[in-house]
């Protein structure tokens, strides 16, 4: 069983666009990211039209048989991106424990979820894209302490540390200005 370097070439190019995907650190995602996806997956259609017609064209003139591996290849890549455009943004080996929504002052959706490893994402949500911060928490009485991995200079949307209100079930920035967030239900 042979390998040709064409099929290499389509693992490659079904392969390259899952970088956008893996996100360690803090991270935007938007509309920008889906027309790279997008670029990657009209090149990764060219280049199996080329190869299956090639294999066609084998198969009419040297009778040959069929060369199933190009269509294998791209099921594969087919299921494998469908489900991560879909799973990208969760934390699917994570437990929400809480989630608390509010806005910022541009009227933007601002979401911080709690995870049940002490670990948290600070989210904003653009109209067509959203960044995640990412960091560890700690609650001391009733007092929420963020510990963000990569602090972003500037940041005056998110406080590191929040008062919980028991009667409204909110939180509550030290610094007046900030956003308060609501536990979303």
């Amino acid at each position: 069983m042979k390998l040709r370097k064409r099929y290499f070439l389509l693992i490659f190019i079904a392969i390259a666009p899952f970088y956008k995907f893996v996100h360690p650190e803090n991270y935007c995602f938007g509309d920008v990211d889906l027309v790279i996806i997008g670029g990657y997956m009209v090149l990764f259609a060219i280049t199996f039209l080329v190869i299956f017609f090639n294999n066609l064209y084998l198969i009419t003139i040297k009778r040959e048989l069929f060369n199933y591996r190009p269509v294998l290849i791209a099921v594969l890549f087919l299921i494998a991106l469908y489900t991560t455009l879909g799973l990208h943004d969760q934390n699917i080996f994570k437990d929400k424990v809480k989630v608390y929504n509010g806005f910022s002052k541009e009227n933007d959706l601002l979401e911080i979820n709690l995870f049940d490893d002490n670990t948290f994402e600070l989210k904003i949500i653009y109209p067509k894209s959203y960044c995640v911060e990412k960091g560890d928490y700690s609650f001391k009485n009733d007092t929420l302490l963020l510990n963000k991995y990569n602090k972003v200079k500037g940041n005056i949307i998110f406080d590191d540390v929040y008062i919980y209100n028991e009667s409204y079930k909110s939180l509550n920035p030290i610094y007046t200005g900030l956003p308060v967030f609501a536990l979303k239900k």
